[in-house]
């Protein structure tokens, strides 16, 4: 049968299984019930599962009819710490909890790219690893199932998944090649001085002072240290320190986050602000210590030749007219990136606005962003393509 039929069959169910999944969004780490139902589904549809030793998040298994390589198709599973105002009948019923980067919509179409897949698994060749991960809201989730060898289960030797685009029309696909998402990495800066009372500067060393000016310097890496032709930020989003406007404190704290889209400078990013972080302060008598997150993401890279495989499929499904071939990079993050350090693989959009509908145009991570459903098919239909073109 044609793979846009088996998508469509199910369209009602889809639509269902994501709007329960919508009503009960869960943070990072705390996707319990969507752990379970993702684990009823996959039992209703035969698929075997695999406990891996996490407390969140599923592998799903496809064995197909013959022996071949192993796909894996990833997908992320929670919501963000945030209000939703879409006044849809199956908003959020989680109080300052909501899927607005519309990873209620991937859930559901690794669903029933699974359910589909199973159906058809005796004409591949080779075998389908569904990985449903935990916490990639900036919970560390992809690094926490390498931590706990998911590649012991099976190891891919090519991974796909995709994201919700609302910048796209719902019926099309977005594929950039190379460099596609940004690195992400958060930091913490202590700055300390010596406290004392605001009138009397030759008794105290100010951290504030210390600070305001560790953020100018911290500016001319980008400025003056950076290949202006590889592009980089650097940004400082909280700075505290003090409750009075004449007692200086003994220290500020800032937090910030750095992304690139190059490895290499990636890490020279980090060394320069260390020395610079360091240098500043001791110049002005103070301290200065930086602090990494430990859940920074890697720059996603999308390979080459996935990408094309992902073309290639989605051409044949959809036709060439409704792929978007993206030019610019983003510097938004996706640790779907840490999965590319065990094989190679790339990542897809998918159109979810309805033109002459702005509620589906805000963008993700919007509260009022509403995501057209006519997506999930269409997601459903290009995962199941690729697997039957490269597992042929």
């Amino acid at each position: 049968m044609e793979t846009i039929k088996l998508a469509e069959k199910y369209k009602n169910e889809m639509i269902e299984t994501r709007r329960i999944i919508h009503a009960n969004p869960e943070l990072s780490n705390k996707e319990f019930e969507t752990t379970a139902l993702i684990k009823e589904k996959l039992a209703e549809s035969g698929i075997e599962t695999v406990d891996i030793g996490m407390k969140t998040g599923v592998i799903g298994i496809i064995r197909g009819g013959k022996p071949g390589r192993t796909l894996g198709i990833r997908e992320d599973i929670d919501a963000l710490p945030m209000p939703e105002e879409t006044g849809l009948p199956f908003s959020s019923k989680n109080e300052g909890v909501c899927h607005s980067c519309g990873h209620d919509i991937h859930t559901a179409v690794l669903i029933y790219t699974g359910k589909i897949l199973n159906e058809i698994k005796d004409e591949l060749a080779g075998n389908v690893m569904l990985i449903f991960q935990p916490a990639e809201e900036g919970g560390g989730g992809a690094a926490q199932m390498a931590a706990h060898r998911y590649y012991d289960v099976l190891k891919p030797d090519m991974y796909v998944g995709l994201h919700t685009a609302p910048a796209i029309p719902a019926g099309s696909i977005g594929v950039k090649y190379g460099a596609s998402g940004g690195s992400a990495d958060s930091f913490t800066i202590t700055v300390t001085g010596l406290g004392g009372h605001g009138a009397h500067p030759e008794n105290f060393v100010s951290p504030v002072t210390i600070a305001a000016y560790l953020i100018t310097q911290m500016e001319t890496i980008l400025a003056r240290e950076n290949d202006p032709r590889k592009p980089a930020v650097l940004t400082v989003g909280s700075i505290h320190g003090g409750t009075k406007g004449n007692i200086v404190p003994d220290s500020v704290v800032m937090q910030g986050t750095m992304r690139t889209l190059d490895a290499q400078l990636r890490l020279d990013m980090k060394a320069a602000l260390k020395r610079i972080v360091e240098g500043c302060c001791a110049t002005m008598r103070g301290k200065g210590v930086l602090e990494w997150d430990a859940d920074g993401v890697p720059v996603l890279y999308n390979d080459e030749n996935v990408t094309q495989q992902i073309y290639d499929s989605a051409a044949k499904l959809l036709g060439e007219d409704h792929i978007v071939v993206g030019k610019e990079p983003s510097m938004g993050s996706e640790d779907f990136s840490v999965f590319f350090d065990y094989g190679p693989g790339a990542q897809f959009s998918l159109g979810t606005q309805t033109p002459g509908k702005p509620e589906t145009c805000y963008g993700i991570h919007n509260a009022r962003n509403v995501f057209d459903e006519d997506s999930i098919p269409v997601g459903v239909g290009v995962l199941v393509q690729i697997a039957r073109d490269y597992l042929k």
